[in-house]
């Protein structure tokens, strides 16, 4: 598979749900610019291990079990989806074949990450459609940033202009999306100076 993609070529890797590929294995930059996923990863609701959790899960904490299973079976879609974005620089296609992800009571359990670019735009496509939203984002994707978008700040500029920095705690266990933001207020009584602006986006 490597070999394929190394060369251009390109490969189609298959794999399950909650399995070793889908929840271990990262399939960074051009090992993996796309990933469809098909169906929505219930659990076996026949394993006795199971019943005796959903058992559980009613009597101890009044959770549902219809409401468990939906929550673990997007959870591991999302899981699955993260494969293929794995740094900020990194860029890759989710594809969620299953009209049952658009139901409100499975995408409103799906991460912020991925919510925020389901938008109406990208609902219930054609095959055709979908294919030419695919090809117009590699295509868009693949091209080099512009240098007037490539703005980095050295430690002297931070130094001297006072400005606001945003950061997450450190030494948390948070994912990304849930980290609390702090501010550092500016220096007092500071000149007011230029300070180049810039967006963050979140992987």
């Amino acid at each position: 598979f490597k070999r394929a993609c190394d060369c251009g070529r390109g490969a189609v890797f298959l794999s399950i749900a909650r399995g070793k590929v889908a929840e271990g294995v990262d399939f960074d930059r051009h090992y993996g610019r796309a990933v469809l996923l098909l169906g929505v990863p219930f659990q076996y609701t026949l394993s006795r291990v199971l019943r005796a959790r959903l058992e559980y899960l009613r009597e101890t904490c009044a959770i549902n079990e219809a409401d468990f299973l939906t929550f673990d079976a997007i959870r591991q879609a999302a899981q699955c989806a993260g494969r293929v974005i794995r740094g900020k620089n990194d860029y890759g296609l989710v594809i969620f074949g299953d009209k049952r992800y658009n139901r409100n009571d499975k995408r409103d359990k799906l991460p912020q990450w991925i919510r925020q670019f389901m938008t109406e735009g990208c609902l219930n496509l054609s095959t055709d459609m979908a294919i030419h939203r695919a090809r117009q984002f590699l295509r868009e994707m693949a091209q080099p940033v512009p240098a007037s978008l490539n703005v980095s700040l050295s430690l002297e500029q931070l130094e001297r202009n006072p400005c606001y920095v945003s950061y997450a705690r450190p030494h948390s266990n948070l994912p990304f999306a849930e980290h609390p933001l702090q501010t550092l207020e500016p220096a007092r009584n500071a000149p007011p100076q230029d300070v180049p602006t810039f967006e963050a986006t979140e992987p």
